[in-house]
């Protein structure tokens, strides 16, 4: 498409062309543009010349003389120093650059580094640096924080794009989804940005609204999830909404299309990544023991070449694992990460950001409460007694969840009291324990309550949560690796029986109650402010987190906090 471009004098040009939403898009992402709207056109700032040129596909011979002789001054008087992007990494080129700052602007304190033997002896600073400093590169994901720096230095940079923006090369038979309002303004959004995180509460719709930007793209995509129910969750969306042809990496399968949904664990395999712990190290992901090395060249082929990726839950997969298989789509232009919380437990948010990308739209619980898209829920936090153990005793964390969550009988007497009363008041009780131990000893005190574990089969978890959404079953004790992906809107109260020490699996929990279902006005919580050591501190890490959402309504029973 050529587009009219003009220039009479100044740092700025105007660009006029027939209005298309792909071409505003992208000239939206320039980083020094105005609409005017006396000339109905765009005024550009000479620095952008070459992109818009790769942006129309114009050559030297469209650019009028008189504009190319200013951009060819400015570039001389200015272009000290050129930014250099790609899908994966960027770099820098140019003399006198605030390296020390970048540095600081890309770099974070590992956790615990405190206490290393390196960091006590000075040896090291503690921080993780993502600038390689010899070669001036840095994850594509700080973008931009290093342009933040630049621009807050007064440093003059020509920004290029390394390589030109894929076009659409698939067309989807299935209609385009009808969104709401919040969920459009997020689709544009993330077209607008083409990286970054997209955080979502639980109920928000995530994986329709990777649906909609995949049909608006049109191009090959790798959709990364960490359960086999959500592998099988997200294929069925994605067929309703896209095509028939969904393929499939893990449980089992290894079966490659144009769009595919991938275990993590199983991609991870093919390139031999360690999986490693999660944010929340007592909780690891569930096993995908499939067979992937006859195959492992044409998922590690398919990974490389996708230009549009997308991770589901980014916050709670493994930080190492997610950087480095991120890092491993080479020719992903379109990268999103997926989140229903704000921030990782384990505080390496700045890998995740280096990976996919800064947040560039929210949608809270609280907001979507407010506009009726969910309901509020009504969050109990009952006081527990104190862990008593002998003065010379000093148990360790296991010692301590065992004694006091798995093993406790007066703890354990209330999570039964509670769901029996729910229960009894027509409500349907979901009981999340982070062990199977927990559960079996919750089974023998309430044998009307089935359990449901990560090892059980799909089919089994499916038909008890079937009975728990038509309250045939009206509690279900379940651990919580059986609970991902769980979508029941009549589910009215969620108990969170084990406590973690996760605040944001917390709230990701609290969200799976607050879907809206006919005559439901409310979801009810109930968590323990467990009066031990380690849990205590996890217990207000969970009050904390769910005082951020201005529409919970949190009641403390027994304590003040």
């Amino acid at each position: 498409m050529k587009a009219q471009l003009s220039y009479e004098q100044g740092d700025f040009f105007s660009v006029q062309f027939p209005y298309q939403l792909h071409y505003v898009r992208r000239i939206r992402n320039l980083g020094n543009r105005r609409w005017d709207p006396d000339t109905k056109s765009w005024l550009v700032h000479l620095a952008h010349l070459l992109e818009v040129m790769e942006i129309f596909e114009l050559t030297r011979a469209d650019i009028p003389p008189k504009l190319w002789r200013a951009y060819q001054v400015y570039r001389i008087r200015n272009y000290r120093v050129r930014l250099i992007a790609g899908p994966v990494m960027a770099r820098l080129e140019g003399d006198n650059l605030p390296l020390d700052k970048i540095d600081a602007a890309t770099s974070f304190f590992l956790p615990g580094y405190q206490y290393t033997q390196r960091f006590i002896e000075g040896r090291w600073d503690g921080r993780r640096h993502l600038l390689d400093r010899r070669r001036m590169q840095f994850p594509a994901g700080l973008l931009p924080r290093v342009r933040a720096v630049l621009n807050a230095e007064g440093v003059a940079y020509q920004f290029i794009e390394e390589t030109p923006v894929p076009q659409r090369t698939l067309t989807f038979k299935r209609p385009p989804v009808e969104l709401r309002d919040y969920q459009r303004a997020c689709v544009e959004a993330a077209l607008n940005a083409r990286r970054g995180v997209l955080e979502l509460a639980t109920g928000a719709g995530k994986t329709l609204l990777a649906a909609c930007l995949i049909h608006e793209l049109g191009l090959p995509t790798l959709f990364v999830v960490h359960t086999r129910d959500l592998l099988h969750q997200t294929r069925e969306v994605f067929r309703q909404h896209l095509s028939s042809k969904i393929g499939q990496v893990g449980d089992g399968k290894i079966d490659l299309q144009p769009v595919t949904v991938a275990t993590v664990q199983t991609c991870s395999r093919a390139f031999g990544i360690n999986v490693g712990l999660t944010p929340d190290d007592d909780e690891p992901l569930e096993d995908d023991p499939t067979e992937v090395a006859a195959q492992s060249k044409d998922v590690v082929e398919f990974v490389r070449s996708c230009p549009v990726v997308f991770f589901d839950e980014c916050h709670h997969l493994p930080a190492e694992c997610c950087y480095a298989l991120a890092m491993e789509t080479k020719n992903a232009h379109y990268r999103y990460g997926l989140s229903a919380t704000p921030y990782r437990a384990d505080r390496l948010d700045m890998l995740l950001e280096a990976a996919l990308g800064e947040k560039i739209f929210c949608a809270r619980a609280s907001n979507l409460i407010e506009r009726g898209y969910l309901v509020p829920p009504e969050i109990y936090f009952y006081a527990v007694s104190p862990y008593r153990t002998a003065p010379s005793r000093r148990p360790d964390y296991a010692t301590i969840f065992r004694e006091y969550i798995i093993h406790n009988p007066e703890r354990n007497a209330m999570i039964v009291e509670h769901a029996r009363a729910l229960a009894e008041e027509g409500k349907s009780v979901l009981v999340l324990v982070s062990q199977v131990a927990h559960g079996e000893v919750l089974r023998e005190l309430m044998p009307e309550a089935p359990l449901v574990q990560g090892t059980d089969s799909a089919e089994k978890r499916q038909k008890v949560f079937h009975r728990l959404g038509k309250k045939s079953l009206k509690i279900v004790i379940a651990t919580t690796l059986a609970d991902e992906g769980l979508d029941i809107p009549t589910l009215d109260a969620v108990i969170l029986a084990s406590g973690g020490k996760s605040e944001t699996r917390a709230l990701q929990r609290v969200g799976r109650s607050l879907r809206p279902a006919p005559k439901k006005k409310h979801a009810t919580i109930i968590d323990f402010f467990d009066n031990a050591p380690y849990l205590q501190e996890h217990s207000l890490r969970r009050l904390e987190i769910f005082r951020t959402e201005p529409a919970f309504r949190i009641h403390t029973v027994g304590f003040t906090a």
